[in-house]
């Protein structure tokens, strides 16, 4: 496969996972979206095929402190269990990594991501086979009665 150059717009919401050093970065704008919370965790339902991204408090089941930024204008974690959990599960390939386009749920606090539509990346570009998301430089916003995650996003709460 060829790579191709692209680039996200800033709006969009995503989080990239990496397997081999077990890191997953969780870009700015889906912190954003949570509205700059101090804490967030992962919510993961395998049946649904979503990852999920919530805003939470310090003693949250599963809580992460949201670090410092990156040069990037991200914030990176390290946490090879649950990313080699996902790769397994999303029969991805371990050598690469992988991008998800989230849809924020703001009554929900949480930014939502199927899995199923995970685009692959070698050293920051999108492959040339892969479907780029660029083509709307909007952010996805959904209303509650699109592809709403409620249910089966909270029957795992803190399932990592």
């Amino acid at each position: 496969m060829q790579e191709k150059e692209q680039k996200w717009y800033s709006g969009m919401l995503g989080v990239t996972f990496n397997a081999e050093e077990g890191r997953i970065t969780i870009f700015r704008s889906t912190l954003e979206a949570l509205g700059w919370p101090t804490h967030y965790r992962f919510l993961y339902n395998r049946k649904m095929g979503q990852i999920a991204v919530q805003a939470c408090k310090a003693e949250d089941a599963g809580a992460h402190r949201v670090t410092k930024l990156n040069e990037t204008n991200s914030c990176e974690i390290k946490c090879v269990a649950f990313s080699r959990m996902i790769y397994r599960d999303a029969h991805w390939s371990m050598k690469r990594s992988y991008r998800l386009v989230g849809r924020s749920f703001s009554e929900q606090n949480l930014v939502s991501f199927p899995v199923s539509d995970a685009i692959p990346i070698e050293n920051g570009k999108i492959l040339d086979a892969a479907v780029s998301p660029t083509v709307a430089p909007r952010r996805a916003e959904a209303s509650p009665s699109q592809n709403n995650p409620s249910s089966a996003v909270k029957a795992n709460r803190g399932a990592v």
